[in-house]
């Protein structure tokens, strides 16, 4: 009884109305012998409801069912113990839908779900400009070498990945200037000539030179959107991040940099390690300041201030998650823009709603729009030209 294989049976049997006296007692018993009396007694009364299940669909409305009871209950207690009930209400999730995920938090009653249409995840993909000018579309090409630039190799490896390699002398490397960039639905991992890693987010763009030096220091140009790095440590080669309103220099560390435009600020969250951040204003390099780690730093105006990171959230999309606390339908709908590659326009005033939790990244958009639907929000998906466009109402 403790397989998430048997809890899935003995729900499906019950919904379908064949399950047999014992195998309905073992069910109850199962959620009895959790700790907290409350939450099991609710379970035991979301389990003895008269429903019936025909299709996806319906399945999909009782998870809902179920999970909007379980937020319900617990929505007056403190944030601060929310955690804990989180794996009882994902028990429920993955016995009905097989392991899938879905913890959205939402405020307004259950509507009616009505799906139009679908659209698929992002996926691995980008595009890589050498120094020659050549553009090399890196979802479509083998792995293996791709190029041979001034003493450093370029190739992809069995993961995915474009790792660049030292195969001259440290001398005489050329500084050969290379774009990495990724567009809407698109994500991308690399591993540069040090050794450092890094992730880039849909719809960004980094640039480098393939050694990585600028005078005794190593730099690189995050041009446009987010990207996480695990810098390789080297004490007498800092290594700099440059954006459009600030620089990061660290000697060897894990932060992430969200740099979007239609954010409105730049974001840098440091895992691990410290690093300084300058703000630039104007063209003009301000006072710097030191983060430690599960610290964050937001510049906006040419000003910067300090906060306690949540690193959950902040590095949701490296992790393979979409994830949103206190977030508005426009933080929550900007993330699904860039990543579902669809186009948002608003009829009306945006709900006041926000929401907490999140889903996995390789779910399709109808699991979104499902929680909208929810929250009572409506909208409606187009598609005209190659451009899909989800209208919110």
């Amino acid at each position: 009884m403790e397989n998430s294989h048997d809890i899935k049976g003995l729900f499906t049997k019950y919904l379908n109305k064949s399950i047999s006296r014992n195998e309905y007692d073992a069910l109850l018993k199962y959620f009895g012998k959790q700790n907290d009396n409350e939450l099991g007694d609710l379970i035991t009364r979301a389990l003895s409801e008269d429903i019936a299940v025909n299709d996806d669909t319906e399945l999909n409305e009782i998870v809902d069912s179920v999970e909007y009871k379980l937020r319900q209950k617990l929505q007056p207690r403190k944030k601060l113990h929310l955690k804990q009930y989180i794996p009882y209400a994902a028990i429920i999730i993955a016995a009905l839908l097989g392991g899938s995920y879905l913890l959205l938090n939402y405020h307004t009653p259950k509507q009616k779900v009505e799906l139009i249409t679908d659209v698929k995840p992002g996926h691995s993909a980008a595009m890589l400009t050498l120094a020659n000018g050549k553009k090399i579309l890196l979802n479509e090409v083998s792995n293996g070498s791709i190029a041979n630039e001034g003493g450093i190799s370029v190739s992809k490896n069995k993961n995915g990945e474009v790792v660049y390699t030292v195969t001259g002398s440290n001398d005489n490397l050329d500084k050969n200037l290379n774009t990495l960039s990724t567009t809407n639905g698109e994500t991308y991992q690399i591993v540069l000539s040090d050794g450092t890693r890094v992730w880039l987010n849909a719809a960004t763009t980094l640039q480098y030179s393939t050694n990585l030096k600028e005078g005794d220091k190593r730099k690189v140009k995050l041009l446009t959107g987010e990207a996480y790095f695990e810098v390789a440590k080297d004490k007498q080669h800092p290594f700099i991040v440059e954006t459009a309103k600030q620089e990061v220099e660290v000697l060897g560390t894990h932060f992430n940099i969200n740099s979007y435009v239609d954010e409105g600020r730049t974001v840098t969250t440091l895992e691990e390690g410290s690093v300084k951040v300058s703000p630039i204003f104007n063209g003009t390099h301000k006072n710097n300041i030191i983060l430690k780690p599960g610290q964050q730093s937001l510049i906006a105006n040419g000003n910067i201030n300090v906060r306690q990171a949540d690193i959950e959230t902040a590095l949701a999309w490296k992790n393979g998650e979409i994830y949103f606390k206190d977030a508005t339908i426009q933080e929550v709908l900007r993330q699904v823009s860039r990543w579902y590659n669809v186009e948002i326009k608003y009829k009306g005033i945006p709900t006041r709603t926000v929401f907490n939790g999140g889903i996995k990244r390789d779910s399709n958009l109808s699991t979104v729009l499902r929680i909208l639907k929810l929250s009572n929000v409506q909208f409606e998906l187009k598609k005209e030209n190659n451009t899909t466009t989800l209208i919110v109402q």
